[in-house]
């Protein structure tokens, strides 16, 4: 690989032991990549999940990161001041402050932005159409390089923490124009784009992935009128079911003015057309029991936006948690402070749900209440996530918002 002069001063441990071994994890990766260079990153986003000791063995000699870096969700649903609240067992709770302290005496050291949100984008790290950067999460990914125009690959959490700290990237896969087309073409049949609700746009988007897995999907036909917590809902799931890492809307996203240029020219490697019957059982999968019997409802995988926010407060003014429910809501705890400002918060904690900026997808250890055996979300990808890592344990039902709420209040 070829190095600038900076980057080998790095990698020969001139600029300090910690980015020594970054740069050396990322010449190795990128030498098993293909990847000819480095590429500067404008930003980057990392996962605050790292084992201290290794955090604190890449940060030595380190007084500031090599970007301009934002901190994703704490993981786990764990929120350092709400985990006793939302039920979490003591045990892990315990431990992950611990982890979490340690973990935050680094980040403030090295310069870390502590947002602690999946959406970094709605925080303040807006990268530019074009820019390079490593962001973990595959929602944020799919936003930045499907939404804002920005370039990301599916950086995993040892070599974006790595390209954090140098500022430094390989130069590889979606990097480069030719790996940005279009390949999987989904059309819709027999459906009014109008007339389809949040979780009917999650099935789509939840088959879609199933049946692209890797590809590079463009949508083609759907509205132009797309609101922010929409096109998080259409893209999340993407990355649960599949591994997508481009999704073009034609007509809205930056790359696809057209379908001629959404595809780059060149012909569907497949077309996926979906209509009532796969909405239909794809809803089907995840609608197994009655809402009856849901002991929590969960919003906020991706994190909630303020104008869910406002909804979910319309929805309870006036209600309350049943004894023995519980609802989490997933927030950016900058998107709080107005929300406290707006009197949403106040409406939805009075009625006993709680606000954390944590994980909903409870990624990867799954601590929910012992005492839940059935949860009620109107996210796939957090449906998807929590179905698996709690083994079955926790059977969960897609509902629309109003339903899951409905269900655990009076």
């Amino acid at each position: 690989m070829i190095l600038s002069k900076e980057e080998e001063a790095m990698a020969c441990g001139r600029r300090g032991p910690g980015l020594e071994k970054c740069m050396d994890i990322l010449v190795k990766f990128g030498d098993a990549m293909g990847a000819e260079r480095m590429v500067r990153i404008s930003s980057a986003h990392t996962m605050p999940k790292e084992p201290p000791e290794l955090l604190s063995e890449m940060t030595e000699g380190l007084h500031e990161t090599g970007t301009f870096t934002t901190l994703h969700a704490v993981m786990s649903a764990f929120s350092p001041p709400q985990w006793r609240k939302m039920g979490i067992p003591e045990d892990f709770g315990l431990n992950e402050s611990v982890l979490h302290s340690q973990r935050v005496e680094i980040y403030h050291k090295v310069g870390f932005y502590q947002t602690f949100t999946c959406l970094p984008m709605l925080v303040g790290n807006l990268p530019l159409k074009g820019d390079c950067i490593s962001w973990i999460g595959s929602c944020a990914q799919l936003f930045a390089n499907s939404v804002l125009g920005a370039r990301t690959n599916r950086d995993g959490t040892l070599t974006n923490l790595a390209a954090a700290l140098t500022g430094r990237a390989p130069y590889r896969d979606l990097f480069l124009d030719e790996n940005r087309r279009g390949e999987v073409l989904v059309e819709l049949s027999g459906l009014d784009a109008g007339e389809l609700t949040y979780t009917d746009w999650g099935a789509i988007s939840y088959f879609t992935g199933a049946e692209a897995q890797n590809g590079n999907v463009v949508f083609n036909g759907l509205p132009q009128d797309w609101e922010t917590h929409q096109l998080l809902g259409l893209m999340a799931p993407l990355g649960a079911s599949g591994s997508v890492p481009v999704c073009h809307i034609v007509g809205v996203t930056p790359e696809a003015p057209t379908l001629q240029a959404a595809m780059g020219g060149q012909k569907p490697t497949k077309t996926i057309t979906i209509g009532p019957k796969e909405i239909k059982e794809t809803k089907d999968a995840f609608q197994t029991q009655s809402l009856d019997k849901a002991d929590m409802a969960v919003f906020g995988c991706p994190h909630c936006t303020l104008p869910e926010i406002k909804r979910m407060a319309s929805l309870l003014k006036g209600r309350k948690i049943k004894d023995g429910k519980r609802l989490w809501i997933g927030l950016p705890y900058q998107f709080y402070s107005l929300a406290q400002k707006m009197g949403y918060s106040a409406i939805i904690e009075e009625a006993g749900g709680v606000i954390a900026s944590a994980c909903m997808a409870a990624i990867p250890d799954c601590p929910l209440p012992r005492d839940v055996e059935v949860l009620a979300t109107n996210s796939f990808k957090a449906a998807h996530y929590i179905t698996r890592l709690s083994k079955g344990r926790v059977k969960v039902q897609i509902r629309e918002m109003e339903e899951c709420i409905q269900a655990i209040t009076h």
